[in-house]
């Protein structure tokens, strides 16, 4: 493993004397110099047996997210429903319902608590196990509650399941997911598991909508069981994390894993002998670390720079995710289509459906960009655009009060689905993405659990705070969000490092640099011939 004072690991290559190898090679600006030359030796290809056998893992992890996008639209759906109300005695705005909406939160954050050392100690299979567990449990006392307060316990139980699912999920997912499709694959597992919950909850509400009896808001409650109960009978059959199984002295195991899926069954492939070298370094430098460890013990999340600068990154995506006004539109947007005249609820249904349906495509299409436009960018380009949306959105209302004309009233509900597009497309794809990566394999569960407080922990105050701060001084709601945005963006430009294109482990050599931001930007220009590798390496140049 490399000292702290010591440059991100570069390969140099002699350029050969037959010129023949560079007349044949392509040149390229690259971030890894050594992943980039494993690569053009032995990638495979999309089609590859191995690789389609990984994408049925990688679908069946996904699920674990769907929790989190099934409750981001339910209750704003369910809040639509008079049955529901009037079967609880709640109302649509007011601190009521916010509570109710925050105990998905408070579990949440109760979930953190042992999230960290279920994924870490027992394995990232035994978090997913758990977490559907709990989101089973938590919904079926959703679903059959009599009383409001049965139904706020269900609601933290399905906060502490998901929160441990989707600990474990994203980190097995990073950790074994292709190097060159990790990018690809980790936004649409934020994307994908989001919208299939998003959706299914949606268009089931929409659907149930109509009905007067208490059906119409526990239909859509009991499908959320569906995607957990897979989960839980199938991830008895996809193997342990490479990763995990390497930390905890399964090197043969790991190697086996690595050698099918990254492989495809050949152990000679250069992209896998690669991996094994760079994690083997990486473990062999953590376990002088983690020796003096306890599993309860989170000082090392902040205990030198470089981790404080990975816990800052964590805190703004946490944060600010919860922060920047989605949580306006998405929980609460029956609220706002009541106040620019759309009363009806099968109408608000419809609406939310069909936003859902506007991010879904723009969440996919955003997963294919990351690897293509780094995470960097998406993330800062994501939060202007999302800022400037909400521009207008903030006039708007201000001059709604309460009501608008026609033309004004679709300006509003244009400017709402622009929002999610942006948002889909730049942010969703990297939610999950960026915090797993930028985690050193050590600390990345208790990292990710860390994550899940922050989003719990805001989350609560955003989803408890926003009705009544919509109740009490309305239209300048939106102002502070507005204000937020641009704060965020300010801060996440001198902090973000950019990590396309890198192994996990070399990553991790970024920070103990000087200057991560700016190490992070560097390329190297180098010749690659497909099937030789890096013919020659003309040096580092930031980007």
């Amino acid at each position: 493993m490399q000292k702290e004072d010591d440059k991100v690991q570069t390969v140099e290559r002699v350029p050969d004397s037959a010129a023949a190898d560079l007349a044949t090679s392509k040149t390229a600006k690259v971030q890894n110099v050594a992943y980039s030359d494993a690569i053009a030796k032995d990638n495979l290809s999309p089609r590859a047996t191995s690789i389609f056998k990984l994408y049925a893992i990688i679908a069946l992890v996904t699920l674990n997210n769907c929790g989190n996008g099934f409750d981001g639209t339910i209750m704003s759906s369910i809040n639509a429903m008079d049955p529901f109300h009037k079967f609880f005695g709640t109302e649509m705005q007011g601190s009521s319902i916010g509570a109710v909406f925050a105990l998905y939160s408070v579990g949440n954050i109760l979930g953190c608590l042992v999230a960290a050392p279920a994924a870490d100690i027992f394995g990232r299979k035994f978090g997913m196990i758990t977490g559907s567990i709990f989101v089973i449990i938590g919904t079926v006392i959703q679903a059959a509650a009599q009383n409001v307060g049965t139904f706020m316990a269900g609601r933290l139980f399905l906060g502490f399941g998901c929160t441990i699912a989707v600990t474990a999920s994203p980190i097995y997912l990073v950790e074994m997911a292709y190097p060159s499709w990790r990018g690809t694959l980790a936004g649409l597992y934020n994307v994908g598991g989001w919208y299939i919950g998003s959706l299914a909850s949606t268009w089931t509400a929409y659907g149930t909508g109509r009905l007067t009896s208490n059906w119409s808001w526990r239909i859509p409650i009991i499908i959320q069981v569906v995607p957990a109960s897979i989960i839980l009978c199938g991830v008895w059959f996809i193997p342990e994390s490479p990763r995990w199984l390497m930390s905890h002295g399964k090197e043969e195991q790991a190697r086996a894993v690595l050698i099918k899926y990254h492989g495809d069954g050949n152990p000679e492939s250069a992209v896998v002998k690669l991996e094994l070298d760079e994690m083997r370094a990486s473990i062999e430098y953590q376990e002088e670390i983690e020796a003096s460890q306890k599993w309860w013990d989170y000082r090392m999340l902040f205990d030198n720079r470089e981790n404080l600068h990975r816990f800052y990154l964590l805190f703004l995506v946490a944060i600010f995710s919860q922060f920047i006004g989605g949580s306006v539109i998405t929980y609460y947007m029956p609220v706002i289509l009541e106040n620019v005249g759309i009363t009806s609820s099968s109408q608000q249904l419809l609406l939310n459906g069909v936003n859902v349906i506007f991010g879904f495509f723009s969440g996919v299409a955003g997963s294919f960009s990351v690897e293509k436009f780094g995470r960097r960018p998406l993330f800062l380009w994501g939060t202007f655009l999302t800022g400037l949306v909400y521009i207008p959105i903030n006039v708007i209302a201000a001059k709604a009060h309460g009501h608008v004309d026609t033309s004004t009233g679709y300006a509003f509900i244009a400017m709402i689905f622009l929002y999610g597009i942006f948002w889909s497309f730049c942010w969703t794809p990297l939610q999950s993405l960026y915090p797993s990566e930028v985690l050193r394999n050590d600390i990345r569960a208790k990292g990710m659990a860390a994550s899940g407080f922050f989003s719990g922990v805001s989350g609560f105050i955003n989803t408890y705070a926003t009705p009544v701060a919509l109740q009490k001084i309305g239209w300048k709601t939106y102002t502070i969000f507005l204000i937020l945005h641009f704060v965020e963006w300010g801060m996440m430009y001198f902090a973000l490092v950019e990590t396309k294109g890198r192994s996990l482990e070399e990553i991790d050599e970024i920070f103990k640099s000087p200057n991560p931001v700016k190490t992070s930007k560097q390329k190297h220009e180098v010749y690659i011939k497909e099937g030789a590798g890096v013919t020659a390496d003309l040096g580092a140049k930031e980007a």
